[in-house]
């Protein structure tokens, strides 16, 4: 990839309402300006380019009023951005998406608001510079070094960008087309209980779309399943025997991505109020809501063992003082996540997906090699989860739709990798011990699931 001439940078940013010049100026000699009502905003991605100042500024804005809702507002809204826009974590992608746009065209020395083309003919408009930036991530994806799906997220949100400059008047017209595109739907179900197959049984979908989506035919092969990553007993003892694991907040982020399937993510947003005291009740296992991809809400299930160690955490000394931090810069009755670092301010998703990074480290000084991620631990909840729901007789059907509904995963596909990795392996003893501990709990609310379905299609039939 070309060097980067842009940069994306975390700050406490205000977005507040009614910006108006205070009359003061600071002491660069810049006007100081004000807000009828302050929103400060940690963590809010801004881009900066030395060659392209200007351009930076306008994504800059754009980038506020996608936060601010003001420009396609997300149907569902973040639940951690309550200004009605999109989250913290869409903006972050938002924003690395135009630094490489940016520095691009930087270093290409061109302008994105030429949006005519020199001629009228179809070739022509390839020499525009959105369809030259659409070529030089193909010559990427053909080189391996992007993946087609990061590089079609680049394009959306170019597009988008460009469809905003034309809302607000920067430029007089968009430089790409739009086309309707019919999408088939795979009728292959023969491992799909009927009960959760029939909503995909349409021979398929119609999109509308832009002509800068990249096609199917750059698309790199897919992982197999049988490449799917999942921890050995051994890899998951040295990872937890690890110093830097021995901090309890760490070992939490590693007990809720194992136990749970949750994102780094998603354990950085986990709110505190899913820690509740096990002591006033003998339920099995827990269940939490929480958004993840997409602002997409989910429900997972914890176990009654992790619930007691969440609790315990969250009420112990370290923490009590954070969050007293925490409430002199965001108020009482703000929504409060479980995870505090030492400045009173939430985590981010990188400290929490960097553990596994820095533990592997510590092992290797010790001469231990552990070639897994931080997601994988997730592979490893699902591969293990789907087995032991085989183990206990429920249909493939079941465990699919019960897989895809606790993950947060948009397609059948993804799914199934887990299932068929599943069938494909054999957990030694340890193993399945291990599994037998994690979803004892919550195997009685998936069978007890399992038969209610069961009983519903009995009485329609």
């Amino acid at each position: 990839m070309q060097k980067k001439l842009s940069r994306v940078y975390r700050v406490r940013f205000n977005v507040g309402s009614l910006p108006v010049f205070s009359g003061e100026t600071g002491h660069q000699g810049i006007r100081v300006i004000e807000y009828r009502k302050d929103h400060w905003v940690d963590n809010f991605p801004l881009i900066w380019s030395h060659e392209r100042q200007f351009d930076a500024l306008e994504m800059n804005l754009f980038l506020e009023h996608r936060y601010k809702g003001l420009y396609r507002a997300p149907k569902r809204a973040a639940r951690s951005n309550p200004l009605g826009g999109v989250s913290l974590k869409t903006m972050q992608s938002i924003a690395n998406s135009l630094c490489i746009f940016l520095s691009w065209l930087a270093e290409e020395n061109v302008d994105w608001r030429q949006v005519t083309a020199q001629a009228s003919t179809q070739r022509a408009k390839y020499w525009l510079p959105v369809y030259r930036f659409r070529k030089f991530l193909i010559d990427l994806i053909q080189a391996k070094s992007l993946g087609r799906d990061s590089a079609n997220l680049y394009m959306t949100h170019v597009r988008q960008f460009y469809e905003w400059a034309r809302r607000r008047g920067t430029i007089e017209k968009l430089p790409f087309e739009y086309q309707q595109l019919h999408i088939k739907r795979s009728s292959d179900h023969s491992d799909i209980n009927s009960i959760f197959s029939m909503a995909h049984r349409s021979s398929g979908i119609t999109v509308h779309t832009s002509d800068l989506t990249i096609p199917r035919k750059y698309r790199q092969k897919s992982l197999p399943s049988d490449q799917l990553s999942p921890y050995t007993t051994e890899e998951l003892s040295a990872l937890y025997g690890t110093q830097y694991i021995k901090s309890p907040a760490r070992r939490l982020w590693i007990d809720l991505a194992l136990f749970t399937g949750m994102r780094a993510f998603e354990i950085a947003q986990f709110l505190d109020v899913h820690a509740v005291d096990p002591s006033i009740s003998d339920v099995a296992s827990y269940h939490a809501n929480i958004t993840g991809k997409g602002n997409k809400e989910r429900q997972i299930l914890i176990p009654r063992t992790l619930m007691q160690r969440l609790w315990h955490y969250k009420n112990c000394d370290e923490r009590i003082r954070r969050v007293m931090k925490w409430e002199v810069k965001n108020g009482t009755n703000s929504d409060r996540p479980l995870f505090i670092n030492r400045s009173g301010l939430g985590i981010s998703e990188k400290s929490v997906s960097n553990t596994v990074i820095i533990a592997r480290k510590e092992l290797s000084l010790a001469g231990i090699a552990l070639e897994r991620s931080f997601h994988d631990l997730r592979s490893t909840y699902a591969t293990n989860l789907a087995k032991y729901m085989l183990d206990k007789g429920l249909e493939p059907g079941f465990i699919e739709f019960k897989l895809m509904a606790l993950l947060g995963h948009s397609n059948f596909s993804t799914t199934r990798k887990y299932l068929n990795f599943a069938r494909a392996v054999t957990f030694d003893s340890e193993m399945k011990g291990w599994s037998d501990t994690i979803f004892d709990g919550i195997d009685v609310r998936l069978v007890g699931d399992y038969q209610h379905l069961l009983g519903r299609d009995d009485d329609q039939s």
